[in-house]
């Protein structure tokens, strides 16, 4: 009866900690990354451990608007699958164009305070916050 106890507590302790969903390389970015050039209050990206994640755009100013998704890494790229759905937003909705609902993003590099990331060879420097 001891065995099967502890057995069961390994088996329930292995389902919690399977539960987030993310690749090993998506849990060592989990974190909120802004954008200085834009803000330094409102973050452009949260990349959640539950695997959700929150994307802003903005343009200072006129408009803000974010949409919620789900997100991991794949074949080292930040893969984002937004819900346009979910969209909020604060300003001229009439500029909001078409979102997308899949991203892909090649990770160039990351640390404790960063997260560069390339799309059609731009490269694009995040700061990053564990908040």
């Amino acid at each position: 009866m001891k065995n099967f106890r502890i057995s069961l507590l390994l088996l329930g302790s292995l389902a919690v900690a399977s539960c987030s969903h993310l690749s090993k390389e998506a849990r060592q970015i989990i974190g909120t990354y802004y954008n200085p050039e834009l803000s330094q209050t409102e973050p452009v990206m949260q990349l959640r451990k539950d695997a959700t994640c929150t994307v802003t755009a903005m343009k200072p100013g006129v408009l803000t608007y974010s949409v919620d998704g789900n997100w991991d890494v794949a074949n080292d790229s930040l893969i984002i699958e937004l819900t346009p759905g979910s969209i909020h937003f604060d300003g001229d909705s009439t500029l909001i164009g078409d979102i997308p609902t899949r991203v892909a993003r090649k990770i160039i590099s990351h640390n404790d305070f960063s997260l560069q990331l390339e799309s059609g060879g731009v490269s694009y420097l995040f700061q990053r916050r564990n908040e």
